[in-house]
C-alpha cells in the first residue's frame, strides 16, 4: 500500500467546465477530501449515467488528470469502476468499500494516527466483509448508489428546478392550489426507509460493554460536580471528540429513566452486554463512532434528499437528524463544499410545488446486519424430492460421472511455500486441501494451453493459482477474490515465490471486466459457479469448476434456473429445482440422506453440463480424487470450442 497507488473514477469534464461524475465517484472523491489523501486520480469516461457534478477548481492539482477508456485497459485495469491499481502494477482493487479501505490504510502507512484511521471502526472492520456475505456491506456499497442511479431518470426535475424562473413557478403554484394541475406524488425511496428504521434499532457494536461501562463511569463522574436533566442523556464520552453519546436507562416497568436520577439508576444497574435497560442511541449508522460507512451513505442520502419535498422530512426524523449531526462536523462540512455538495437548507424550500401524497413504501424492518431473508434455507427436513426425480427420469435425464482427469502432484518436488500447510490452514485440514488442490490443478493442466490468461475465481489464498502459476511460467495467472485477508495472504506467498506471471484482483467476480482463456473455481458458493461459467461462456474460455453450497442456487437478475433448455423442457418448476438444489446439500457422511443428495448434487451439475453443452461446449462432470477429500467433490470442465483442438495433451 503507498499513496502512489492510482485511483481511476468515471467522470467527463462538461461545456461548463464542472465535472460530471457517478454516484460513486462523488462518494470516492468526498471521501478523499474529507481524509486529506494524497493519492493520484485518474478520470475516465466510460459513458455512463453521471448524476453528480464536482466544481473543477477544487481539483485542479496535478495529482488529478482525465484520461481516455483505452488507457484503462493499458493499465490493466479491467474492471468496473471505482478502483485502485497499487504500486507494482499487479494488485488491483474494485468496489467502493474496498477501495476507500485501501486508500485510507494507505494514507495510514504515511501517516500514522491521522483521524481518518477512525473510519475504519473497531479493529479497522468497518465494511471489511464482501457484499456477498454481509448484508450491511451490500447496503452501503451497492444498494444505497444503486437507489441514487435509479433516481437518475428524475434529473430533469431537478434541472428543471434550477432552471424555472421563480414567477413561473409561483404560477405553477397557483395552478396546483386551485387544482388545475394535479400534482404528482412523492415517493421516498425505500432505501430511506431502511435507514429510517436502522437509525431506531438498538445500537450493536463490537465493544458495547466497554462503551455502556465508560458512558456510566463519566455519568458517575460528572453527578459529583452536579448534573441536570439536560446533560444526563448527552453525555461526552470522549473529550477529544466533538459529539455526544446519547442514551436511554429504562426503569423496571420499562419506562424511561430521566433527570437525576440517571446517575442513581446507573448506581443500581447491572451493566451487560445485551442489557436492555441501557440502550444507547444511533448518533452514527454503526453505532456512536464515526465509520466509513457514514461517509458513504452520506453523499446518497444528500442527493436523495435534494430531489425530495422538504414534506417528506416528518417520515424521515433519524434520517434528517443524522443528516444535520454529520453536517455540524466541520471536516465534513468542508469536504462536502468542497467536493461540489450544494448545502442550502433542502428541508426549508421556498418554492417547492405542492404533492398530492407522499408515498411512504413499506419496507422489512430486519436488522441490516442480519442475513437477508431470501438467502435463509427452506424448511426441508420433511420435503421429498423424489417428485423431482421421477420427473427428470421421465424426460431421459441422468447423471453420466467420466473418471481419469485427476491425479497425484508430488509435492516433495515443488517449493515448500506453495503447500497449503503455509497459508494458515488448521493442520486437520491440511491433507484434504492437498488432495482438492492437486485434483482442481492436474484436470487444469489437461486443459490449458501455452501462453492462456488463466482466471481463478472466488481464490481464497490462491492455492490453486499459485501453483498453476509457477507450473506454467509462460501463462499468465489471474487471482480474483473479495476478502482482504485471504487476498493479502496470497500477495506475500507469490512475493516470497517471486512469481512474475501473476496478478491480484481484490474485487466481486461479476467487477471483473478483462478477456481470459480459462476460468477455474474451487467451491465457489452457490450461484458464483454459474456465474464463473456464465463469464467463461461470454468470453469463450474454456472452465473446471468444483461447485459448493448448492442450496445457496436461487434466481439472480443475472441468471435463471434451470439453465439449460434441456432442464426447462422436462417440466420441473423453479420451485422443484430449488429443492432439488437444496437437497443436493445433504452430503454429510454416514447420514440417512447422503445418498439421495449425492444423487441430487449429480443432477444439479448435470444441468450445468447441459447448459455449457448449448452453448457448444465439450462439458463433462467427474469429480475430485479421492472422493472422501471433500463432500462436494463434483468437478465440471468445459472445453469452448475456441481451445478444445490446442489442449496440453
Amino acid at each position: 500500500m503507498s499513496c502512489n497507488d492510482i485511483i481511476y473514477l468515471s467522470a467527463r469534464l462538461n461545456k461548463y467546465e464542472k465535472i460530471e461524475t457517478t454516484i460513486e465517484t462523488y462518494i470516492c472523491m468526498f471521501v478523499y477530501t474529507y481524509c486529506e489523501l494524497k493519492n493520484p486520480i485518474c478520470f475516465i469516461d466510460d459513458h455512463r449515467n453521471y448524476c453528480c457534478e464536482v466544481s473543477q477548481a477544487s481539483f485542479k492539482d496535478e495529482k488529478f488528470k482525465f484520461i481516455p477508456d483505452n488507457a484503462l485497459l493499458a493499465a490493466g485495469v479491467h474492471l468496473v469502476l471505482p478502483a485502485v491499481k497499487a504500486t507494482g502494477g499487479r494488485t488491483f482493487i474494485a468496489g467502493i468499500c474496498a477501495v476507500l479501505r485501501w486508500v485510507i490504510k494507505a494514507n495510514l502507512v504515511e501517516r500514522p494516527n491521522h483521524y481518518s484511521e477512525g473510519l475504519l471502526g473497531f479493529r479497522g472492520g468497518c465494511l471489511v466483509a464482501c457484499t456477498e456475505s454481509s448484508l450491511w456491506t451490500k447496503f452501503c456499497e451497492l444498494e444505497m448508489p444503486n437507489a441514487v442511479s435509479k433516481t437518475q431518470n428524475q434529473d430533469s426535475i431537478k434541472h428543471s428546478r434550477t432552471e424555472i424562473p421563480p414567477c413561473l413557478m409561483l404560477v405553477i403554484a397557483v395552478l396546483l392550489s386551485l387544482r388545475y394541475i394535479e400534482p404528482s406524488p412523492t415517493e421516498i425511496p425505500p432505501c430511506l426507509m431502511l435507514v429510517e428504521a436502522h437509525l431506531q434499532r438498538p445500537v450493536r457494536t463490537h465493544n458495547i460493554l466497554k462503551r455502556k461501562l465508560d458512558i456510566a463511569k463519566e455519568v458517575k463522574k460528572k453527578n459529583s460536580t452536579g448534573i441536570t436533566s439536560k446533560d444526563s442523556n448527552n453525555i461526552d464520552e470522549n473529550s477529544k471528540k466533538d459529539s455526544n453519546v446519547e442514551f436511554t436507562i429504562y426503569d423496571e416497568n420499562s419506562c424511561p429513566v430521566n433527570g437525576e436520577d440517571v446517575s442513581k439508576a446507573l448506581e443500581d444497574l447491572v451493566i451487560t452486554e445485551k442489557s436492555e435497560d441501557f440502550s444507547l442511541h444511533h448518533n452514527y449508522l454503526e453505532g456512536i463512532d464515526l465509520t466509513l460507512a457514514d461517509m458513504i451513505v452520506f453523499p446518497c442520502v444528500h442527493y436523495l434528499l435534494k430531489l425530495l419535498s422538504f414534506k417528506c422530512a416528518p417520515y424521515l426524523p433519524h434520517v434528517v437528524q443524522w443528516y444535520k449531526r454529520m453536517l455540524k462536523d466541520q471536516r465534513i462540512k468542508s469536504a462536502a463544499e468542497t467536493s461540489g455538495f450544494s448545502l442550502k437548507n433542502i428541508f426549508n424550500q421556498d418554492l417547492e410545488v405542492e404533492t398530492d401524497s407522499i408515498v411512504v413504501p413499506e419496507v422489512d424492518k430486519d436488522s441490516l446486519y442480519k442475513r437477508d431473508p431470501s438467502y435463509t434455507k427452506m424448511k426441508i427436513k420433511q420435503k421429498s424430492p423424489s417428485r423431482v426425480l421421477q420427473l427428470l427420469k421421465e424426460s431421459n435425464i441422468h447423471t453420466v460421472r467420466e473418471t481419469g482427469y485427476c491425479t497425484r502432484l508430488e509435492w516433495e518436488d515443488l517449493p515448500p511455500l506453495l503447500h497449503p500447510a503455509q497459508g494458515d490452514l488448521p493442520q486437520k485440514r491440511i491433507e484434504r486441501k492437498c488432495q482438492q488442490i492437486e485434483s482442481m490443478v492436474s484436470a487444469t493442466l489437461k486443459v490449458a494451453v501455452e501462453g492462456q490468461t488463466i482466471v481463478e475465481f472466488c481464490a481464497g489464498g490462491g492455492h490453486v493459482g499459485l501453483l498453476l502459476a509457477y507450473l506454467l511460467p509462460n501463462c499468465k495467472v489471474i487471482l480474483i477474490e473479495n476478502k482482504e485477508s485471504s487476498m493479502s495472504r496470497a500477495i506475500s506467498r507469490a512475493e516470497e515465490l517471486k512469481l512474475e506471471n501473476i496478478y491480484f484482483y481484490q474485487c466481486n467476480l461479476d467487477y471483473f471486466k478483462g478477456s481470459f482463456d480459462l476460468g477455474i473455481a474451487l467451491h465457489a458458493c452457490g450461484v458464483a459457479t454459474d456465474l464463473v461459467i456464465q463469464q467463461c461462456i461470454q468470453q469463450s474460455a474454456s472452465f473446471v469448476c468444483c461447485p459448493c453450497c448448492y442450496g445457496g442456487i436461487q434466481n439472480t437478475h443475472l441468471l435463471r434456473y434451470p439453465l439449460s433448455k434441456k432442464f426447462r423442457d422436462s417440466t420441473i418448476s423453479y420451485e422443484q429445482y430449488t429443492l432439488l438444489a437444496r437437497c443436493a446439500d445433504r452430503t454429510e457422511v454416514n447420514t440417512p440422506t447422503a445418498e439421495e443428495g449425492e444423487t441430487c448434487m449429480g443432477l444439479v451439475d448435470t444441468d450445468r453440463v447441459h447448459w455449457a453443452e448449448e452453448n457448444g461446449y465439450d462439458a463433462t462432470l467427474t469429480h475430485l480424487n479421492p472422493l472422501s477429500c471433500s463432500t462436494k467433490h463434483n468437478l465440471l470442465i468445459g472445453r469452448s470450442p475456441k481451445w478444445k483442438c490446442k489442449e496440453n495433451k
